[in-house]
């Protein structure tokens, strides 16, 4: 069966006996939003205009609890976008994006939570090394097993045309 149909949790300290990785997003029922809507409401972790990112969402997104099982000190938190789209730009890039990282960065240490921006690589190297065993800041453990491309010799170079310019 595919790996998307079946998925099984990842336990610390045992390989994952199934690939590719699937890292499920956050998705937890809004009380709070649900109480005004005459709907039920489920927090998907999308970022959207009529979704902005906020300190109120960030606590639903823990409460998922997203983590390596045996490994419950890292948290992982995936979110979802659509930046192409030209009406989700405030909510993607604009200031209500930067407002919430001002108000995420600036009061981490109150809420006593230790911040690791990551891609899906390093994300996928954390989760590794997770499940390798490993313990301490997670940050440390971003190359574990994939390294960035840009280290990666480009085989291409060998046989790269030489520069063009065009006059005109």
């Amino acid at each position: 069966m595919a790996p998307h149909r079946e998925g099984r949790n990842l336990i610390a300290g045992a390989a994952p006996k199934t690939l590719p990785l699937i890292v499920q997003g956050p998705l937890v029922a809004d009380w709070k939003r649900a109480l005004r809507s005459p709907r039920f409401l489920l927090e998907t972790s999308a970022v959207t205009r009529r979704n902005p990112l906020s300190l109120r969402r960030l606590a639903l997104w823990k409460q998922a609890r997203i983590t390596v099982q045996d490994r419950p000190d890292w948290i992982f938190i995936k979110l979802h976008c659509h930046g192409m789209d030209p009406t989700q730009h405030d909510a993607v890039l604009g200031r209500a994006f930067q407002k919430f990282l001002e108000d995420l960065v600036g009061g981490a240490a109150d809420r006593n939570e230790k911040l690791h921006f990551v891609t899906a690589r390093e994300m996928a190297n954390i989760i590794f090394a997770a499940c390798d065993g490993k313990h301490g800041n997670p940050g440390e453990y971003r190359d574990y097993r994939f390294k960035p491309i840009a280290s990666v010799p480009a085989a291409a170079d060998k046989w790269s045309a030489p520069p063009v310019s065009v006059k005109g």
